[in-house]
């Protein structure tokens, strides 16, 4: 470590310390570095840390991988993201960073996420969860473009003793870029875990089929009645096995298979969240603010031939493009008043995935209220694309009559930096594995002239994406 960045570190630290002693509040204390390039699941998959995160954008390169957590941010409420966005800023105010020379999109970031809904979740299963938390990791390892910068951290009290400090984070910084060859420093799949119990799966959807079908039934009469103009009907289904689910073997198979969605995955203690999602909610760099509409849905072809014409006439077909039209109009409503007006791409464009492909109408616009992205949060979540339209409408519908605890699925998932940027998924295409049972999720959006199987096909389809990766026979 050269003499500038030892000199660099002692000034932060001695900053942190000060701030510390003059308001008698924590601060903290960071070291950023380039370390050798890695992959980011396997430095997630070998960490012995309780809490940790994984976030991957395969087809553009872009990883993070982040480990333990040195502050964290957990908010409840209706006030939920404004809150977090005052907190966040509070702390990156006192965190006093050293080192190189910081690089665009090198972090360091707040990771985590937020519930569906502002109610504290009542199901045991998401009991690592709350409404919202945002995480100030130990140690960040930042991908983009084949090289990797790694950010270090580590509270700072009053009257501490700053060269501790500072040996404290050179070594963890020493400690991990020594380590990184070893956990990651390669591009084969991380290796499969040999089970020693029964292969055998049990699979308990959360309600019959005919079940769905009615509750589809009878959202078609509300719409018929006006009360609302769409609904996404969500349902789960848990599956179990003798022997723990192994989480880097799932998330190596979806960023496999879905290069082009954001992979996630958030660990706590006792649970792992984790998915492939195409929907981006809200990602905001430099000012500039991108989100899309996601929704209206087909099957892929066994053919090319076959896959044009489901293309095709997902397009055209009157159903989705009403589907896909109100999710339009929301988001658009939800960020004009922070944007000096939007660009918004006047038909939908085909987002093509594995198993299935959707309509997307990207939208874009320049910030010009100093919004940060969980501001736009705020403003957006949820789309309706995720819950439906009106808003509170659709949500005192499922608050009444879907009968699922949606815990953080449908939520906000990603990470958010000092500038107030950041990206945030919906948390869709996932799964809550907890030792030896996985709880996967999907929904299906209601619109006038919806049929009750159709959708509840669609849910197959968009649950196939996570169970097919689980099912290792």
């Amino acid at each position: 470590m050269s003499d500038r960045v030892d000199a660099d570190l002692k000034a932060a630290v001695q900053s942190a310390e000060r701030a510390a002693t003059r308001t008698g509040q924590l601060q903290w204390a960071g070291l950023r570095a380039e370390v050798p390039a890695c992959d980011g699941l396997e430095v997630f998959g070998n960490s012995v840390q309780h809490e940790r995160f994984y976030w991957e954008r395969p087809a553009e390169a872009r990883s993070i991988a982040a480990l333990g957590c040195t502050a964290a941010i957990e908010t409840e409420g209706a006030n939920r993201f404004v809150e977090s966005s005052a907190r966040a800023q509070q702390l990156f105010a006192g965190l006093h960073i050293a080192g190189e020379v910081e690089t665009p999109g090198a972090g360091p970031f707040l990771v985590g996420g937020f519930a569906f809904c502002d109610a504290a979740s009542t199901a045991s299963h998401w009991s690592d969860f709350p409404t919202g938390r945002l995480a100030l990791p130990e140690i960040t390892i930042v991908g983009v473009g084949g090289r990797a910068w790694c950010t270090v951290t580590r509270v700072v009290a009053a009257g501490c003793d700053v060269l501790e400090a500072c040996r404290d984070l050179r070594s963890s910084l020493e400690s991990v870029r020594s380590s990184l060859p070893a956990l990651g420093a390669t591009d084969s799949p991380p290796p499969l875990v040999e089970r020693s119990g029964s292969s055998a799966y049990h699979a308990v959807p959360d309600r019959t089929y005919a079940d769905y079908r009615a509750q589809v039934a009878s959202a078609l009469r509300e719409i018929g009645d006006g009360v609302f103009e769409k609904l996404v009907l969500a349902r789960s289904v848990c599956l179990r096995r003798e022997g723990d689910f192994d989480p880097c073997a799932q998330l190596d198979a979806l960023r496999r298979a879905h290069p082009s969605c954001a992979v996630f995955a958030v660990a706590r203690p006792s649970s792992v969240f984790l998915g492939a999602t195409p929907e981006c909610l809200v990602r905001l760099d430099m000012g500039r603010v991108e989100t899309a509409s996601v929704a209206g849905s087909a099957p892929r072809g066994r053919s090319p031939e076959e896959d044009s014409r489901l293309g095709r006439e997902l397009r055209e077909s009157k159903k989705e493009q009403n589907e896909h039209a109100v999710v339009v109009r929301a988001l658009c409503a939800a960020l004009a008043p922070h944007c000096n007006g939007l660009d918004v791409r006047e038909s939908p464009r085909l987002m093509r995935l594995k198993d299935i492909q959707h309509l997307e109408t990207p939208i874009a616009g320049t910030v010009c209220d100093r919004s940060s992205i969980l501001d736009l949060l705020n403003s957006v979540h949820p789309t309706p694309a995720i819950a439906g339209a009106p808003r509170e409408a659709a949500l005192e519908w499922l608050r009444c009559n879907e009968n699922l605890d949606r815990g953080w699925y449908g939520g906000p998932v990603g990470f958010t930096d000092a500038a107030g940027g950041g990206e945030f998924y919906a948390a869709l295409r996932s799964a809550l594995l907890s030792d030896e049972e996985a709880r996967l999720f999907a929904g299906a959006g209601i619109v006038e002239g919806s049929q009750p199987e159709n959708e509840l096909r669609e849910t197959r389809l968009k649950l196939r994406a996570m169970l097919d990766p689980l099912l290792e026979i």
